[in-house]
């Protein structure tokens, strides 16, 4: 019987600093009938841990098969290039729309139009409610124009169309680029399910009775040069 297996790899921080957006996206990897894939890739600072955490479950990078991507903004689709044999997935509304001059129209410069016009002819093109791999897209319009979520029996992975576990216990997301509206829309509509929801910039959580219960806790380390004049400060917020 046909069977969908998942795990985070590379759990979302909901970080950023005074310098601007960190990019520390979820990474997750699907087994279908031992097809390995990802939802997603990650940012390029993540590139190292990504390819350490396969290679503690045995996986090389020559080893994944597809790549669903939520979206293509540079946190979760710049590592594209350790995939090689990867059959890539996004949807034609998120590709036109990322190698359009519209993102710029509403402040959005997260695409990286060089890599994505490299790659644009490996593309295969979804469309909402296909089913591949034992799992549904569905279309979570928002954050960006095409923004996807990957639906299978237990869970949603949803991209930056739902960031953090805030967005979905308030139902509004924090920001999005695209359209504001749109993305609420797409958060309630993600909410609805009652699933396990794996978000852009978040560990894994289910809401219980309208509370937020994290499935695993994600940490990170920052150092800096012993000596350096650089100043390091954690303020939440």
């Amino acid at each position: 019987m046909s069977k969908l297996n998942w795990q985070v790899i590379l759990s979302g921080l909901p970080i950023t600093s005074s310098r601007g957006f960190v990019g520390w996206s979820s990474v997750s990897l699907i087994n279908y009938n031992n097809h390995l894939g990802l939802f997603d890739v990650g940012a390029e600072g993540a590139r190292e841990p990504l390819l350490n955490n396969l290679k503690n479950l045995g996986i090389k990078p020559l080893d994944i098969e597809f790549v669903i991507f939520s979206h293509l903004h540079f946190d979760h689709f710049i590592n594209i290039e350790l995939f090689p044999n990867a059959k890539l997935y996004t949807t034609n509304e998120e590709l036109d729309y990322a190698l359009s001059d519209e993102p710029q129209q509403h402040g959005d410069f997260n695409y990286i139009k060089s890599s994505l016009y490299y790659y644009k002819n490996r593309f295969t093109l979804l469309y909402p409610q296909d089913q591949i791999y034992d799992g549904k897209i569905v279309a979570l319009p928002g954050h960006t124009k095409g923004s996807i979520g990957f639906e299978s029996e237990d869970c949603i992975f949803t991209g930056d169309a739902l960031k953090y576990s805030t967005e979905a216990k308030n139902k509004s997301t924090a920001y999005a680029y695209y359209n504001k509206q749109m993305a609420d829309e797409s958060i309630c509509a993600i909410v609805a399910k009652n699933k396990i929801i794996i978000p852009g910039h978040d560990p894994a959580f289910k809401l219980e009775n309208g509370n937020i219960v994290y499935l695993n806790t994600a940490s990170v380390e920052v150092y800096k040069k012993k000596d350096s004049c650089v100043s390091i400060f954690l303020k939440e917020v």
